[in-house]
């Protein structure tokens, strides 16, 4: 996906801030709450019960003034994606949780605000387009992602993650994960 650069973006700048493009794997984020909350036991077995693997396509590559919400692409929110989503609040409803922004959507990138300024979330977004790793087609206001041989104009939702998102990106663990019936494709949601 987005790569991190290997020369500087503008005259005078050396590098970029260490906390731009950190790995991870790309996700639909479901919910969140806060750190120390305690999630209740068998929550993902509870909730993949009766789910099916969920098909999500893609509508169009953003660029955001967020750091999670960096460099994405928007997806279309289907029955079966909202339901579950629902559903996960609703199983978290006790803990305050806080529904996602810009729902659904794949992250591609995360790149710092400061990088941001200068730029690199467009350059990013503007290299994915010049590589062919992002085919935007306007006539149905549709994107699709070339990942290596293969072209996603969407994914298949496969799992669902319990992912502690605390500290540094490259630092988040999986608490937990559960497979959706029916998914012949790993893709993640958390």
């Amino acid at each position: 996906m987005p790569q991190r650069p290997q020369d500087s973006l503008e005259p005078g700048r050396a590098s970029l801030s260490p906390s731009s493009y950190p790995a991870f794997f790309p996700h639909i984020t479901l919910a969140s709450v806060r750190s120390g909350d305690e999630i209740p036991g068998g929550l993902l077995a509870d909730l993949a019960r009766g789910h099916q693997s969920i098909r999500v396509n893609f509508l169009s590559l953003v660029v955001s003034d967020h750091y999670f919400r960096s460099l994405l692409v928007s997806a279309l929110p289907t029955g079966d994606l909202l339901a579950l989503r629902d559903e996960i609040e609703g199983a978290l409803s006790h803990l305050s949780s806080k529904p996602a922004p810009m729902f659904p959507h794949l992250s591609l990138a995360y790149i710092a605000d400061e990088d941001a300024k200068a730029g690199e979330r467009d350059r990013a977004a503007q290299s994915l387009r010049e590589r062919g790793v992002v085919i935007e087609d306007e006539s149905s206001h549709t994107v699709s992602l070339q990942c290596g041989e293969v072209c996603l104009s969407g994914i298949d939702l496969a799992e669902i993650w319990l992912v502690d998102c605390e500290g540094p990106v490259e630092e988040w663990s999986v608490r937990d994960k559960i497979s959706l019936t029916g998914a012949s494709d790993s893709y993640v949601i958390h």
